[in-house]
């Protein structure tokens, strides 16, 4: 993980003073998130993570939490969001919203089999059942609407990404189902025990959007390698998906373009965050990932590809 915030045991001591936890036994910095910094931490009353959010601000770090705890509501398996003493659901550390949640057991898995894929379908697919918090955004915060913003930038990126939007834009039709989506579950979003799933994390991106879009972006997160979609793979996704909920045939219509469009955001964001906000990082390049893996997905023959959705 990028970490933009450097915390020492000092300063944990102090960020953890409201929660009344005792004091910080160790502590780890997390891998694999690019937006927040996070870390683990042991007090005398257990194990939890301490997320800092850089990119975010203090109303949008209140609607995550009442996120995380509309989700603890309707007994989806997230994270669970600890309380201050005086009932706060995050803190404020160096002008930046602090939040607390318990540790969940268990590993992130980059390479998830077919069995594994299955269970995250069906996750996918409870999720999408659970009525959207009132005030989640309508739109995707690197989706299309966003894709401007690198207009005028050097090199063949900002062109790609123009020549593809016209596609991307005719698969989001009006007679799509919307609701409650993660936006972000790639593999390093959830956490296994052993080949089980034990929990879906970080709902930093979540909205009030395409359901189709999400399955898509999951497909793209969890179903390629070496910028190559592992058809078997999508299928065992798609079909944990659908025994929960079934795609519509507006959806099946358009769940390839929903692939592309997944991995021409997250090229996006990529390339905005590492090009434009921070500069000069070694992660530079690292939107060209997904940039292969659309171009990709758009040689599969659309009738071939629709037989991997049972």
């Amino acid at each position: 993980m990028a970490t933009y915030t450097k915390l020492n045991q000092h300063a944990l001591e102090e960020i953890i003073r409201p929660y009344n936890l005792g004091s910080v036994r160790d502590f780890t910095e997390m891998k694999g998130g690019l937006a927040n910094s996070s870390f683990i931490i042991s007090t005398d009353s257990g194990r939890y993570v301490l997320s800092v959010c850089d990119e975010k601000n203090k109303e949008e770090i209140g609607l995550l939490t009442s996120l995380l705890q509309h989700l603890s509501d309707h007994q989806f398996t997230t994270s669970r969001l600890v309380k201050t003493g005086d009932e706060r659901f995050y803190v404020m550390y160096d002008n930046k919203p602090v939040y607390l949640k318990t540790y969940i057991e268990g590993t992130v898995e980059t390479m998830l089999s077919p069995e594994m894929l299955v269970q995250v379908g069906s996750a996918l697919a409870e999720l999408h059942q659970i009525p959207p918090l009132e005030g989640l955004p309508t739109t995707f915060s690197y989706g299309l609407e966003n894709f401007d913003q690198i207009h005028g930038q050097p090199g063949p990126f900002p062109e790609w990404l123009q020549t593809i939007r016209p596609q991307i834009e005719r698969s989001c039709r009006s007679d799509l189902p919307t609701g409650l989506v993660h936006g972000d579950l790639f593999s390093d979003n959830m956490v296994f025990s052993h080949t089980n799933l034990g929990a879906v994390l970080d709902f930093e991106e979540a909205c009030n959007y395409y359901l189709v879009f999400d399955l898509g972006m999951c497909i793209t997160g969890c179903c390629f390698r070496n910028n190559q979609l592992l058809e078997s793979h999508a299928a065992a996704m798609i079909s944990g998906y659908q025994k929960r909920r079934k795609l519509t045939p507006a959806e099946t219509e358009v769940l390839q373009e929903h692939i592309i469009y997944g991995a021409a955001a997250t090229a996006f964001w990529r390339y905005r965050q590492f090009n434009m906000i921070y500069p000069g990082s070694e992660k530079r390049d690292a939107y060209q990932e997904m940039v292969a893996c659309a171009d990709q997905v758009n040689t599969i023959n659309r009738e071939t590809f629709k037989t991997l959705i049972r």
